[in-house]
Formats: structure tokens, C-alpha cells, sequence
């Protein structure tokens, strides 16, 4: 292979890779997610290097963020987990095919993970499913709250915390 042709396949996968703002919103939701489940003895908050065992699981399909309860954790933790994660993040990136998050989220929920949260940095917005609800979503806005309801017990976050961060700009206009 040309150095020529390995240079365009190097800036073909850095296109692919997280951006700075993708990076950035992960650790800022794991920093705050993993300050109140370590306070309150929850369990662990886990990043994207975690393997999870997923139903009908083709390739790594792996959460940007992810939560596991106290009570599910097995009794030594340096292994790969058999199971999936209670609660199941994915902070989006410009090229990220709409289908294919949606097939994530449907995996989830059929291997049992009781809350997602789909982060879109260009809406500034974040979308939560239920397992309990199924592919019905709910969008919360800049002004609303996460919750963590009955999977991580008393964790709230407003939302703009995520986007508050140098250069984020503005959400892209929709005309």
C-alpha cells in the first residue's frame, strides 16, 4: 500500500473516531453518574472499554456509559460481565446512522437494560427509553432533567450541564 493510500485511510478512520465534544460529554455525564453512585454505594459506572454480553450480539456493541446495580454485580469484577448493564449510554457523533442507534437501543431493551439514554450534542437534547415502555422515547430539552429513576435511585442532572462546555456553540438551527 502507497503512503499516499494509507493516508487517506487514516483520515477515513480518524472521520469515523468521537470527536472532542463526544469525549468530553462522556466523561462529564460519567464524572457526575459515578460521584452519586459511589456516594450512595449504587454499584459501578463503567466506560466504553466494558464488554457486556447482548442478545442477537453480531459485533461489540458497546455502551459509551453504562451502569450495573450492586445487586447484579458477580462476586469478582475482572472478568467480562455475562449480562447486560442496567442502564445503557450513547452519546452521539455527526456521522451516526439514525437505523443503527435505533437497532442499538432494540438490543438493549431485548437483553433487558431498563434505561437508555441517547445523547444528541447537535440538538443539545437527550432521549430516554424505558424498558418498560419499549422504542417509546421521551425527549428532554436543554431545561429538563435526567433522571435516574428506579435504576440509579436520587441521581438527577439537568441536561445543560452535558452541553456546557468551551466551544460547544449553539444547537444547529433546523430551517
Amino acid at each position: 500500500m502507497t503512503s499516499e493510500a494509507l493516508g487517506e485511510l487514516e483520515d477515513e478512520e480518524l472521520e469515523q473516531m468521537p470527536s472532542l465534544e463526544h469525549g468530553a460529554i462522556g466523561i462529564r455525564l460519567g464524572r457526575y453518574l459515578d460521584a452519586h453512585v459511589e456516594e450512595y454505594q449504587l454499584g459501578l459506572v463503567c466506560n466504553s472499554q466494558t464488554t457486556y454480553k447482548f442478545v442477537g450480539q453480531k459485533s461489540n456493541r458497546l455502551p459509551d456509559l453504562s451502569f450495573v446495580s450492586r445487586e447484579r454485580l458477580p462476586q469478582r469484577i475482572d472478568q467480562n460481565a455475562n449480562f447486560a448493564p442496567d442502564l445503557a449510554v450513547e452519546v452521539l457523533s455527526r456521522g451516526d446512522d439514525v437505523a443503527e442507534i435505533d437497532k442499538k437501543v432494540l438490543q438493549y431493551q431485548k437483553s433487558g437494560v431498563r434505561l437508555v439514554w441517547v445523547i444528541h450534542p447537535v440538538i443539545q437534547a437527550v432521549d430516554v427509553y424505558r424498558l418498560k415502555d419499549g422504542m417509546k422515547l421521551q425527549r428532554l430539552l436543554i431545561d429538563d432533567e435526567m433522571d435516574g429513576e428506579d435504576v440509579i435511585k436520587g441521581f438527577k442532572l439537568k441536561v445543560k450541564r452535558l452541553f456546557d462546555l468551551p466551544n460547544m456553540g449553539q444547537p444547529d438551527d433546523f430551517n
